[in-house]
């Protein structure tokens, strides 16, 4: 229930973005079409809409793959890093310009699996993200998340430059019993660390 209601709000922060997008599209190819139209129209006429076109197609193409990997179960053994990036991608997805971006740190792509189950370790990263990206602080600083793998251990790190990163007390007794430590966030200047054990 509690990753049901999370995804609810995963979906309602990249529903507006994926609008925009979608709009972003139709609109520049719209243009492209209609100066392409143009009797000895040249390629530079409509070259830059086509550009604007094709980012924002990507926008909405990262967006949409997040949005249908966490509609769907986690497949076992949960790779950490990829549902990092999948809820980062969708906690930077916003309406409000107040609301502060996600950026993870990535340093390749070494296995990072734990054989926790997908719902928890996705639980455990989107719900301090989520608290952490609303615009409380003026002007929203970045959340960096970063990863260290360990022979028995994946460790994810939440830092925000002046703000506390927490777990939230409404899923916390969750993420524990699922096998799931953290620090409270008022360690290492705010920052989160939650740790995972590996598969």
């Amino acid at each position: 229930m509690l990753w049901l209601a999370m995804v609810q709000r995963l979906m309602g922060r990249a529903a507006h973005d994926v609008k925009d997008s979608l709009n972003g599209v139709a609109v520049n190819l719209e243009v492209v079409r209609s100066r392409a139209a143009r009797e000895g129209a040249p390629a530079s006429a409509v070259a830059p809409f086509a550009d604007a076109a094709g980012q924002q197609l990507e926008r909405l193409t990262s967006l949409l793959d997040a949005l249908l990997a966490v509609a769907r179960p986690e497949r076992d053994p949960v790779d950490v890093g990829v549902a990092l990036r999948r809820v980062a991608t969708l906690c930077t997805a916003s309406t409000s310009a107040d609301d502060a971006e996600v950026v993870v740190d990535d340093e390749g792509e070494e296995d990072a699996t734990t054989d926790l189950a997908g719902e928890v370790v996705r639980l455990a990263l989107a719900a301090p993200l989520l608290d952490a990206v609303h615009g409380d602080a003026r002007p929203a600083t970045p959340v960096r998340c970063s990863m260290l793998l360990a022979p028995r251990e994946v460790r994810v790190t939440m830092a925000a430059e002046g703000r506390r990163v927490a777990m939230p007390a409404a899923v916390a007794e969750v993420v524990r019993n699922a096998g799931i430590r953290w620090t409270d966030g008022s360690q290492d200047n705010g920052a989160l660390s939650l740790t995972f054990p590996r598969a």
